[in-house]
């Protein structure tokens, strides 16, 4: 499955509590069972092991002081200080040392809450960073680099190791693309020539049927070649991210893409229905004009004689917010969820979803698409219908960003 699937799946995962929330709650968890595990050891101790001499003062005693003290006239009210907490037995001692020792406990977890909240985020920080070059990574980018500073610890390791496989992994995606475009731009001149060869033999009028067939084939298998080659420098372009984008409307460019299939769906008997809305996406007018011209030429070509095609689009609201979609199913073929799971996998060819070579197929068409997809920021579905066929799912963001003058 591709890696726009995987992130799917990936964000469909139950959400729980964050990294940083679980530490600060394990912190203060901690802190709150060693203090209240401190203020029973000293309530036991307090209670048991100490034997108390205490004079018993009775507060009616205080109580006459005081109205005493209030009806002297040189003495005023405010000179005399009532007793906020009287501790007459072992008792009172107790309890107050365990209700002071509970809110002091309270306000303690509170703090050190706070504080691990804070230490934790510090803590964490560096991952963060190599979370989101990660993030970047699985989108074909390696020029990022965490590059953290600071004394050698785990976490600086993991960073200078991650840096590491991220150059390693930017040589490499280079060095395949280059090879990929120069084998391409090797074998498009002589395949190029062979066409112009076989043209010419089959102009030879002495030739007979048997021959020309063989022309015939010889051509058409020499197209497909060159129909491979183009289709890997197209990947080898999508790669290089380099894209001039415009406001483009799903709806015309679906119109666009029926009519360039609309004569070979006739001749096989299949029945399309479209339902567009209108909608717009931030995208490259070539580039998503070629993934729904593979969208729709894929369900043709892999479709049954009297088969069917759906086509919709517009704008859907869900978690992620307002998004453009398009929406290709065909009939077909009954496909496994396994099959389903490969098919975007480059030279991909299994017995009925991908035909014989008079079909065409060079078994590079949604990996294209999913390449057109992945630059575009887009995700795509593939989605095995229950009676055959697959259904296809691609959104995009909406809207537009807005483009200045």
């Amino acid at each position: 499955m591709s890696s726009a699937v995987d992130g799917a799946q990936l964000h469909g995962r139950p959400r729980r509590l964050t990294v940083r929330a679980r530490l600060t709650l394990t912190y203060t968890a901690l802190f709150t069972v060693a203090g209240a595990i401190m203020l029973a050891s000293i309530y036991l101790f307090m209670r048991y092991v100490p034997t108390y001499a205490i004079r018993a003062v009775d507060v009616e005693d205080l109580r006459s002081t005081k109205e005493y003290v209030q009806a002297s006239p040189e003495v005023t009210p405010e000179a005399f200080v009532s007793p906020a907490l009287v501790v007459s037995d072992q008792s009172d001692i107790l309890n107050t040392l365990l209700a002071a020792s509970a809110l002091v406990l309270v306000l303690l977890a509170g703090l050190s809450a706070g504080a691990g909240w804070i230490i934790s985020g510090r803590m964490l920080k560096p991952l963060q960073e190599i979370t989101a070059a990660a993030q970047r990574a699985a989108t074909g980018t390696f020029d990022h680099r965490v590059a953290l500073a600071g004394p050698r610890d785990e976490i600086t390791e993991l960073s200078d190791t991650f840096d590491h496989m991220l150059e390693r992994l930017g040589r490499a995606f280079q060095a395949q693309q280059r090879f990929a475009a120069n084998a391409s731009h090797e074998l498009r001149t002589p395949l190029a020539i062979t066409q112009t060869i076989l043209d010419v033999a089959k102009r030879d009028s002495g030739l007979d049927g048997n021959m020309m067939h063989v022309l015939d084939q010889l051509r058409e298998t020499n197209t497909r070649s060159i129909d491979t080659v183009e289709a890997i420098l197209d990947l080898a372009d999508l790669d290089r991210g380099d894209l001039e984008t415009t406001n483009c409307d799903l709806q015309s460019f679906i119109a666009d893409a029926f009519r360039d299939v609309d004569r070979e769906a006739s001749a096989r008997g299949i029945r399309i229905s479209i339902d567009t809305r209108p909608a717009e996406i931030e995208a490259d007018p070539q580039l998503l004009a070629q993934l729904l011209g593979n969208l729709l030429h894929n369900a043709v070509r892999h479709n049954i004689d009297g088969g069917s095609i759906s086509i919709r689009s517009g704008l859907t609201a869900g978690l992620a917010g307002v998004r453009a979609y398009i929406e290709v199913s065909n009939s077909g073929a009954i496909l496994s969820k396994d099959r389903v799971g490969r098919l975007m996998e480059p030279f991909y060819r299994d017995e009925g979803r991908v035909a014989s070579g008079a079909s065409g197929s060079r078994g590079l068409g949604l990996t294209i698409v999913n390449s057109i997809v992945a630059a575009h920021h887009g995700t795509i579905g593939l989605t095995p219908n229950a009676d055959g066929g697959l259904r296809v799912r691609v959104e995009f963001q909406h809207p537009p960003r807005a483009r200045t003058a």
